[in-house]
């Protein structure tokens, strides 16, 4: 199943959920004008084919780690996958991608304080084979960081 697949039920649902992941099903069925059992059928056919995921979204402020930065990685030939398995098992790394473009990898880093950042930049990413350069941009103020999307 694709986006395009996706009828106007099924968009209801997946909006309110984006809003509110415990909004009931009986007020997704009222608004939606059918009964609550088709709501939860649809629910449950969209997490069946890997359309929704239930998760919990953690914030990392409320956790202690107010320093956040974006991280351009540069890999030594073609160890981006090595690189980039073994950054996703760091507990500082909330984010890693493979990348077109300037860096090979793009990471998020999410720690407690600046001299945290420091040590993760300067020794923890350092000791790691393959990597060959970076470039940090620290986030100072996030303007948006949604989990919405919009699939209409």
């Amino acid at each position: 199943m694709n986006y395009q697949e996706l009828d106007s039920l099924d968009r209801l649902i997946l909006k309110y959920l984006q809003e509110d992941g415990r909004t009931p099903f009986t007020t997704i069925a009222a608004a939606a004008g059918v009964a609550e059992g088709t709501i939860r059928k649809r629910y449950a056919r969209l997490i069946e084919k890997g359309i929704a995921k239930v998760v919990a979204v953690l914030d990392p402020e409320g956790l202690g780690l107010s320093t956040r930065a974006i991280v351009g990685i540069h890999v030594e030939g073609e160890q981006g996958d090595e690189v980039a398995r073994e950054l996703a098992g760091l507990p500082e790394v909330r984010y890693v991608a493979i990348a077109a473009g300037e860096h090979d990898l793009i990471i998020e880093v999410v720690v407690p304080s600046n001299e945290a950042l420091y040590r993760f930049l300067t020794k923890r990413l350092r000791e790691i084979k393959g990597v060959k350069s970076s470039d940090t941009s620290m986030i100072m103020k996030t303007a948006k960081e949604a989990y919405l999307w919009n699939a209409e």
